[in-house]
This record gives structure tokens, C-alpha cells and sequence, in this order.
């Protein structure tokens, strides 16, 4: 089968190649992929920056139908559409796994990045992580459930009410998420960016988000969003934060960073991280997205086969577009 493959740390050794398609064992599933998303991660792993990953398959949003199930596997049938958790296993055994928080488990293996991901024409999940395509939910749009489900984990880690301003930093696709989802949970939100985002500002702005950039005087926020990940923009979280206040960060930074800390003792701030995501943020993904609350066609701004993969992770990291995915399922990928 084709598949995008990666073949060292090097920076950008990628490259397409042909792979055996995978054999389904008894109690796993195997889904002929219809579309799959580029994430900042997999730009993070392209650029190098992600080293000791095992070489090979990448990309971990995606939807697509089934196209065999394993012996023993019950529930589903092929050809069914669905999308999937990058979830691959867990311990089962820890208090994490435990308590319903096994994206914190310590032995978790991650489609896309511990196994191989979605890149590709094929790929195996464990069926306790699929969840089925409601009837009004496209599979371009199911591609998108994961990092939804990732904005849905976060937005329910801090108290949001109905007309409570929040300010968003960072306008990539995380951040244009983060402030959709927020707008659909009633709250008033700003997205914050600089000259270099304008591209993404204005799409924002189109989709009826307020967008900033720079801060107004004197604004403060119960609520700060970092989907940046980046020094400049966790500071400007903090500075826009008021007394009391929560910052709630999105973003992964994946160099090191300096903060005014003792801000956090001297203005009572709260810091919230996130990861990933868990089943019941993926059934409240799923709901918005069929019952029409949260339209997440304007984050899509590209759609290429695999083949051109090189120009879409270039455009990306020169903030050329939003949300890009790779068409992968020939007849699928046209629904």
C-alpha cells in the first residue's frame, strides 16, 4: 500500500513510499483511511524536533470505513464510516486507566506515533477507540474529531460559563479550534495574533470570530487560552490574565521557556495543562459536530493527495493555509 513514510530524525527525510498492507489480527479492526489531517505534532516530527520515534508511518487524525474486522470483533461491520482514537493501547491497570484517564498512562502506545499512524492507504485499531460517524457527520469532518476532541479535553479541565470573555493567543489550527468551541459553549472570545497570522486572522474573522493584534490596554481575561506554544505568545496569555485568573495551555513548546512565575503567587493565577483526550470528549465532539453546533468547514483550507505531501508541510510551517488534509480513500474521501 502507499504511505508516507519517515525515515530517520533527520529534518524532512520523508518520503513516499510502499509498504505491505497491514493483516488484521483477531481482535483488532482494520480501516481503509479516507482522509487524515496534518497536526502541528507531525510537523514537529517532520522538522526533527520529535527524536526517538519509531521510524515509519506518521499522522493520527483521520476518518475512513472499515475494511475488515478481526476475528472475535462484534459491534461494527465493514464499510461502516467511522473515525478513530490515536489511542493504540494502555495499561488498563493504572489509577488512570482507572478513573477513565488513560491518555495519562504511563505504558499508553499512540497510533501515529508508537505504531504506525494514518498516512497511509490502511490502517489497525483496537475497536474499544472507534466511534461511528453520525449519519450528518462527512468524513472530512471526521477527520477533524481529534483535534476537536484535544480543544473539547481542555475547555472541560477549567470553569467556562455563558458570556464570560476568554482570549485566545495563537491563530493555527489549534487556536481556531479553541475559539470556535468556546463561541459554541456561549463565551465571548478574541483571538490574539500578529501581522504574520493575517492570513489566518482574516479567515477567523470571516468565520465571525473577534480577532486582535495586540492586546487592548487594560483588557484582562478570567480566562487565557496559549495555543501558541511559544514564549511571546504564553506571555501575552499571562499579561491579559486578571487576579484569580486561569491560563489554560494548549500549545506544546518545544523549547524551553522563561515566565514571570512569581506572577503566580502574587496575582493567585492558575495554571491548567491539557492532554489529549478521552472517550466522553470524543462522544461531545461528535454531538456538536451532528447537531450542527460547531461548523468546522472553515478550518479546512486545503485538501491534497498524499503525493503532495512535501508542499503541504512546507505551506504550513510558512502559516500559508489552516488545517490541511490529505485525501487518501479515492471513492471514500469523496463523501
Amino acid at each position: 500500500m502507499r504511505a508516507l513514510l519517515r525515515n530517520s530524525d533527520t529534518p524532512r527525510d520523508f518520503a513516499m513510499g510502499e509498504v505491505p498492507e497491514p493483516v488484521t489480527p483477531p481482535g483488532m479492526v482494520k480501516i481503509k483511511v479516507a482522509y487524515a489531517g496534518i497536526c502541528g505534532s507531525d510537523l514537529h516530527i517532520y522538522l526533527g524536533q520529535e527524536s526517538g520515534l519509531p521510524q515509519g508511518i506518521h499522522g493520527h487524525e483521520f476518518s475512513g470505513t472499515i475494511a475488515e474486522l478481526g476475528e472475535g470483533v462484534s459491534g461494527f461491520t465493514v464499510g461502516q464510516r467511522v473515525t478513530a482514537e490515536h489511542t493504540a493501547s494502555t495499561c488498563g491497570r493504572c489509577a488512570y486507566c482507572k478513573t477513565g484517564r488513560y491518555q495519562l498512562c504511563s505504558h499508553r502506545h499512540s497510533i501515529g506515533f508508537d505504531i504506525p499512524g494514518a498516512f497511509a492507504e490502511y490502517v489497525l485499531v483496537d475497536p474499544q477507540y472507534i466511534h461511528p460517524l453520525p449519519q450528518g457527520v462527512s468524513l472530512k469532518a471526521g477527520a477533524l474529531t481529534e483535534p476537536l476532541a484535544c480543544i473539547i479535553h481542555a475547555v472541560e479541565l477549567v470553569e467556562v460559563k455563558p458570556g464570560m470573555p476568554v482570549l485566545v493567543v495563537g491563530p493555527g489550527p489549534m487556536g481556531f479550534l479553541a475559539a470556535l468551541t468556546l463561541r459554541a459553549y456561549g463565551c465571548q472570545v478574541e483571538l490574539l495574533g500578529t501581522q504574520v497570522d493575517r492570513e489566518r486572522l482574516e479567515r477567523a474573522d470571516a468565520a465571525g470570530i473577534s480577532v486582535l493584534e495586540e492586546l487592548r490596554p487594560g483588557a484582562s481575561y478570567p480566562l487565557t487560552v496559549d495555543c501558541s506554544g511559544a514564549q511571546g505568545g504564553i506571555r501575552s496569555a499571562m499579561s491579559a490574565l486578571e487576579k484569580g485568573g486561569t491560563l489554560l495551555q494548549v500549545g506544546i513548546a518545544t523549547r524551553e521557556v522563561t515566565l514571570p512565575y512569581d506572577q503566580v503567587v502574587y496575582r493567585e493565577w492558575k495554571i491548567q495543562g491539557t492532554f489529549c483526550h478521552t472517550w466522553k470528549d470524543w462522544h461531545q465532539a461528535l454531538r456538536l459536530e451532528e447537531t450542527g453546533r460547531l461548523d468546522l468547514s472553515p478550518v479546512v483550507t486545503g485538501e491534497v493527495e498524499l503525493e503532495d505531501w512535501q508542499s503541504a508541510f512546507e505551506d504550513l510551517l510558512d502559516k500559508k493555509g489552516m488545517k490541511t488534509l490529505f485525501r487518501i480513500g479515492g471513492e471514500e474521501a469523496a463523501q
